[in-house]
């Protein structure tokens, strides 16, 4: 097997690879809705334009337009609650300041992380995500908690690393542990609501 055989091959197992860890993304997500008892409202790729798909795009699109879990914003709704989740797959990128096509210069995969951020606001009106997208806080270090205000309206963030979702008992501690934070700024508005799912 010659260098080309053996990269295409990595490539198969990259994919399969991929695929599972977008089905526990997805899975993740939805239980993190039904706990919240928020319906899921949708989402959003950030770090590029979503996959091309009926019969459009271009083929000098970026490579990262057919790969939107790479950064993507998970969106919860009900009534007046705003909560949202963001997968950062990698923190490369922002942990060296380079340009999202310069992935020869992105912080070494060893150095890197993967998490997720919680963004909370209970007045829909005041939605001004951009802000929590230029936070430093998607570096690869990371306070665990920061807040964006603007005219005394506020969005309450929350980050994780992926780690701390690897399984059921830890993935409760987490979205407990967002529930105080969120009542020690007392927000009361998110609760879980089934503790046997």
């Amino acid at each position: 097997m010659d260098e080309f055989d053996n990269m295409i091959l990595n490539i198969r197992n990259s994919f399969r690879l991929l695929y599972f860890f977008n089905r526990r993304i997805l899975d993740l997500m939805k239980y993190i809705g039904k706990k919240f008892n928020l319906p899921y409202a949708g989402g959003y790729s950030k770090f590029s334009k979503s996959s091309p798909k009926d019969g459009k795009g271009k083929l000098d699109a970026w490579a990262w337009d057919w790969m939107n879990l790479y950064f993507y914003e998970f969106n919860f709704a009900k009534d007046k609650i705003c909560f949202s989740i963001l997968l950062q797959s990698d923190t490369g990128m922002w942990d060296t300041d380079v340009g999202h096509l310069d992935v020869e210069k992105f912080e070494k995969t060893t150095k890197s992380k993967t998490k997720l951020i919680f963004a909370f606001n209970n007045n829909i009106k005041y939605w001004d995500f951009e802000k929590v997208l230029n936070h430093e806080n998607l570096k690869g270090k990371y306070t665990e908690t920061f807040e964006i205000t603007e005219n005394k309206k506020s969005i309450f963030c929350m980050v994780f690393n992926i780690n701390e979702f690897k399984n059921k008992t830890l993935t409760d501690n987490s979205l407990n542990r967002f529930i105080k934070y969120l009542n020690k700024n007392k927000i009361y508005d998110l609760n879980i609501v089934d503790e046997n799912i």
